[in-house]
């Protein structure tokens, strides 16, 4: 049994920060004592001392399992999704974050452990500086004021060497938090998925930001953020899409190696201005990993142009090696459920008439409490 509070312990140092879960480690400690002096007592006497230890340690494990679950990547504690573009609820995307440049929001990113969040390359122009950015964490409606919601300063900023400009290789940057953060249901790191990680194509995912409803019209007051889900495009189905009625020769790539698209062959829900940087994440079994960062696109839900974001795989071992505490929240993952392949050309009477942000941007919108006691058992 302590072999298995002491495993119980080790995952919740993987995944927490938070006091009150240290506080109810101590108390596994204190009740596994007891325990002890309850089985010595035993021997020699049928006290009721051992049933009141027994219910103890089955509270402090019931404790430590609901803190085990708080705090484990990719499980927001608010879960009530609708296919198509809407305002979220929030704790949705508890690792979404804005990034603001002297207070004023201007790019999407997504919250990796307790001290770094990976956002796009084309955000961090020369104005973004550790002392001109903060990022904030919780956010929800971003004109109203949010108990929830925290801003941090900037500890370090880091562009991936490859990246040269939009549309290149390399569009990902991760940015170091100044205070190490303690999880709350409105703030969660999301998981990151190992090189391996196939996400297949027609796969239904979610991007969520605050970026223009559509080209050049921003979000209305109060800016309250958004979701939508779209299907997965691979990187040659996609790259064929981008060369129709274009002048880049078929021999050229338009879409390269590190990216990966999302959204419908017909266009009309897409990614657009404003939130770059910002998630794509896709579900299995209730836990939630990145698959890409919201990069490019031409224009804003246009007929064969989806939008396109930077593959995570193609860069976890770069993210691992400058954001070491990353590596806790690294798994691997088979994406197990039927997956349309075909998805991208057949939008739901739904998401048609939805547009999501992109470009500089984000997302837009158109009008086991009985496994723990078996411990004691």
């Amino acid at each position: 049994m302590l072999h298995s509070l002491l495993f119980f312990c080790i995952m919740l140092h993987r995944y927490s920060s938070s006091a009150s879960c240290f506080i109810v480690t101590l108390l596994l400690h204190y009740a596994s004592s007891l325990l002890f002096f309850c089985i010595m007592l035993h021997r020699y006497s049928s006290s009721a001392l051992c049933f009141i230890v027994t219910l103890l340690l089955h509270y402090a494990s019931s404790l430590l399992f609901f803190c085990i679950m708080l705090h484990q990547c990719g499980k927001p504690q608010v879960s009530n999704r609708i296919m198509g573009g809407q305002n979220a609820q929030a704790g949705e995307w508890p690792w979404q974050v804005s990034l603001r440049l002297n207070g004023r929001h201007f790019c999407g990113g997504s919250l990796i452990s307790t001290t770094w969040v990976v956002s796009a390359a084309h955000c961090i122009t020369s104005a973004v500086t550790t002392s001109s950015l903060t990022v904030h964490l919780g956010s929800y409606k971003i004109s109203l004021p949010n108990s929830n919601e925290i801003s941090v300063n900037v500890k370090k900023i880091m562009r991936n060497p490859s990246f040269s400009d939009i549309g290149s290789l390399g569009d990902i940057s991760l940015i170091e938090l100044a205070n190490n953060m303690n999880f709350t249901s409105y703030i969660l790191p999301v998981c990151l998925p190992t090189a391996n990680v196939t996400f297949p194509m027609g796969l239904m995912c979610w991007i969520t930001g605050w970026g223009d409803t559509r080209s050049g019209v921003s979000l209305p007051s109060p800016m309250t953020l958004q979701e939508v889900s779209l299907p997965l495009i691979d990187t040659q189905t996609c790259d064929e899409l981008y060369h129709i009625s274009s002048t880049t020769s078929n021999s050229t790539p338009i879409i390269l190696e590190d990216m990966i698209c999302a959204g419908y062959k017909i266009g009309g829900t897409d990614s657009c201005q404003g939130d770059s940087g910002g998630p794509l994440v896709c579900s299995q079994e209730g836990q939630w990993f990145l698959a890409g960062l919201v990069s490019w696109g031409e224009g804003c839900g246009l007929l064969n142009r989806p939008g396109v974001y930077t593959k995570v795989t193609s860069h976890i071992d770069w993210i691992n090696m400058n954001a070491a505490d990353s590596e806790e929240n690294t798994l691997d993952v088979t994406f197990t459920g039927v997956v349309n392949k075909n998805a991208y050309l057949y939008p739901t009477s739904v998401t048609t008439s939805l547009t999501t942000s992109r470009a500089t941007g984000l997302l837009c919108v158109f009008p086991l409490l009985s496994i723990l006691a078996s411990l004691f058992i």
